[in-house]
């Protein structure tokens, strides 16, 4: 609640404050941010967050994954450094940024995520809580009173979440209790986050592009402003995101375990969870079609209204995920990881083959029809396979 409410509320108000083509300039930003964040999260943090089936978690074992994230922090604020002076201050959607600013910024964030995922994997609940509520006041606080003064420029954005991200990261330092005699690189830890994190980190370039392929596309197609328009309308729908990862959190786990006891009572379980998940989709997603225009001036001001169609393609889409679960959960619960992977392979190739077509001749519209057809093959693919397997929950 407070990581993602912070970012729900922080999305709408520098949306507000900056405009929309500043806010669309933000967004690529954040988009790349997210893009490490998935290879991070291959290489470092879901092996770990699986390690303790392989050995014990000590001191040690976190101060070898917190060094990775160190390297990577590195590595990050170097490439920043080179790219600073060279011919990459030039392209125009980075003219007037400053790329050191941004290296931080990254390298910040990605130790933040790492500390708070930590934390969650060891069960230290009150930490994660403690790193999250510093990291959010600071942005709310910072860009409310910048916001208020006419102050947030980009730069300023840009410097006050790589602050908040700073002093939260060192928060997470302290209360780890990890000193520099556990930072190492451990051999044996070293093979297992390289035999398990290659497999994930191929899987999650792919899950990434096949998901956000559109999104980038339509910024460099058709400008900074459709895609802060973009960016907007999926952050306002960042509450049923909430949702769908309880589906991946409690509903996955327990129908896994009733599927071992009996296949049936399984089904049974998963037809009733998505018939009552279904009626509070359509609470939610009937009146943001309905009133799509008074939903997007509520959440970023009338410069967005001109978008409100975005909101109507989003619910469409939103409808289709939430239905593709009853297909998505079967498939995990079977274990049936090669096919997981075709179906994104699936829709990452559809997605290149066609975003040039659909963005030339559809504009934003070609855009979330693209993410709609993707979902569609998807899902087809994966009941396919669970037809072949008779786990289907509706026939």
């Amino acid at each position: 609640a407070i990581f993602s409410g912070n970012s729900f509320i922080m999305t709408a108000l520098l949306a507000r404050f900056m405009g929309i083509e500043t806010f669309g300039t933000f967004s690529y930003l954040i988009l790349g941010v997210y893009l490490l964040m998935s290879m991070s999260n291959a290489l470092i943090i879901q092996p770990m967050q699986v390690a303790h089936s392989k050995f014990a978690i000590n001191q040690d074992y976190k101060g070898f994954t917190l060094l990775l994230q160190l390297i990577v922090a590195i590595l990050l604020l170097t490439i920043s450094g080179i790219m600073s002076t060279s011919v990459f201050p030039n392209i125009k959607v980075l003219a007037g940024i400053n790329l050191i600013h941004v290296g931080i910024l990254y390298s910040a964030w990605l130790l933040h995520d790492f500390f708070r995922k930590s934390f969650l994997a060891s069960q230290e609940m009150k930490n994660t809580i403690v790193v999250d509520c510093i990291m959010a006041s600071i942005q709310l606080i910072g860009v409310i009173g910048l916001g208020v003064t006419h102050n947030l420029t980009l730069n300023a954005a840009i410097i006050l979440l790589a602050s908040s991200y700073i002093l939260s990261s060192f928060t997470g330092i302290i209360l780890s209790g990890l000193s520099f005699q556990n930072l190492n690189l451990d051999k044996r830890y070293l093979q297992y986050h390289k035999k398990e994190g290659s497999i994930l980190f191929v899987s999650s370039l792919l899950q990434w592009w096949s998901s956000n392929l559109f999104v980038v596309a339509s910024g460099l197609f058709l400008g900074a402003a459709a895609l802060g328009a973009f960016r907007l309308v999926q952050s306002m729908f960042g509450v049923l995101n909430l949702l769908l990862q309880t589906y991946e959190n409690y509903v996955l786990p327990k129908a896994a375990k009733l599927f071992f006891k009996s296949k049936s009572q399984s089904k049974k379980y998963l037809r009733d969870i998505t018939q009552k998940g279904a009626i509070l989709f359509i609470l939610i997603l009937v009146p943001l079609f309905i009133f799509s225009k008074q939903a997007i001036f509520l959440f970023g001001g009338e410069q967005y209204v001109a978008y409100h169609q975005v909101v109507r393609g989003m619910v469409i889409l939103y409808a289709i995920i939430y239905t593709g679960y009853s297909v998505r959960i079967p498939i995990r619960i079977l274990m049936l990881n090669n096919s997981f992977f075709i179906g994104y392979c699936i829709s990452f190739l559809f997605s290149l083959l066609t975003f040039n077509y659909l963005l030339h001749h559809f504009n934003i519209s070609g855009a979330i029809a693209g993410l709609i057809i993707n979902q569609l093959l998807m899902i087809s693919y994966w009941h396919f396979k669970l037809t072949k397997h008779n786990f289907t929950l509706w026939g």
